[in-house]
C-alpha cells in the first residue's frame, strides 16, 4: 500500500499538536525517541507513550495466526494515543511501515507533563483516544451486522474521505492498494472480495486496475454502505455526495 499523491493530500485528522507554541512542540519532539522505518517495517512494541508520525503511511492491524485486520491507516501528523497507559503485545495489534515513515515514541511522562501544562493538547489526546474508541466500535459494528458488499463499500467510503481526488472521470483514490489489502480492511478473504469488486465493475460504480481504484459513483457507493465516512474524517464534501 501507498500513497499515489502523497503531496497534493491534506491530513484526515486533526493534529493533537495544534495550539502548542513551538518551544513546547520542540520538548516534545526532544524527549521523543525517532524510528525510521522501511516498507514493510514493524514498530517494536513499545510501553506507556503515544506514537506521532513525522512522515509517510502506517497501518494498525489485529493479528491472529495467518490472518490480520486492518483496523486504521496513519500519515504525516497523525498521532495513535492508545498505548498512552500499556504495552502493546504484538500477538494482539502491530503498526507496519506501508512506504518509508519517520515515527516518534513520545513518553508518557513527556505528554502528561504537556498536557497539565497546556490543558488544550490534553483536550487533543483524549479526543484522539476517544475517535479511537469510535472507530473501534464502528469496525465491530460492520463486521457483525453487515454483509460484505456492505462492508467493502464502507471502506472505500472511508479511504475516499483519506485519498479521494477528484477528476473529470470520478473519484481517484490516491492510494495503491492490492485486493488482498483491501480484504485485510473489509473483514474478508481474498477469494471472495474479488466476486463483490466484479459486480461493483459490473454496476459502474468502481474501475480498478494495477492495484488502483476509481470510483466512477460516489453516490451509489454510499447507498451500498448505507453509511458516511467516519465523523472525525476531515471530509471534503465535493468527494462525498448525498
Amino acid at each position: 500500500m501507498r500513497r499515489q499523491f502523497p503531496d497534493e493530500q491534506s491530513a484526515w485528522m486533526n493534529d493533537i499538536f495544534e495550539g502548542l507554541d513551538e518551544a513546547t512542540v520542540r520538548y516534545l519532539q526532544d524527549k521523543g525517541t525517532l524510528h525510521v522505518l522501511e516498507e514493510g517495517d514493524r514498530l517494536p512494541s513499545i510501553q506507556d507513550s503515544i506514537i506521532r508520525v513525522e512522515s509517510g503511511l502506517l497501518k494498525l492491524a489485529v493479528t491472529a495466526e495467518d490472518r490480520n485486520l486492518m483496523v486504521a491507516l496513519f500519515g504525516p501528523n497523525d498521532t495513535i494515543c492508545s498505548p498512552l497507559f500499556h504495552s502493546w503485545d504484538t500477538s494482539l495489534y502491530f503498526i507496519q511501515a506501508q512506504e518509508q515513515c519517520e515515527v516518534r515514541v513520545i513518553p508518557q511522562s513527556a505528554v502528561l507533563e504537556t498536557a497539565s501544562a497546556h490543558p488544550d493538547f490534553g483536550r487533543n489526546v483524549m479526543r484522539q483516544l476517544s475517535w479511537a474508541s469510535w472507530q473501534m466500535m464502528q469496525t465491530i459494528q460492520m463486521l457483525t451486522f453487515y454483509n460484505l458488499p456492505q462492508r467493502v463499500a464502507q471502506v472505500l467510503v472511508n479511504l475516499a474521505a483519506m485519498f479521494g481526488v477528484q477528476t473529470p472521470k470520478g473519484i481517484k483514490l490516491g492510494l495503491r492498494i492490492t485486493q488482498e489489502e483491501l480484504a485485510e480492511m473489509a473483514g474478508a478473504r481474498r477469494e471472495t472480495l474479488s466476486t463483490v469488486l466484479q459486480e461493483f465493475r459490473d454496476d459502474d460504480i468502481l474501475d480498478i486496475r494495477y492495484a488502483r481504484i476509481d470510483i466512477r459513483d460516489m453516490a451509489g457507493l454510499r447507498r451500498l454502505a448505507g453509511a458516511g465516512a467516519l465523523p472525525f474524517l476531515n471530509q471534503r464534501e465535493s468527494l462525498l455526495p448525498l
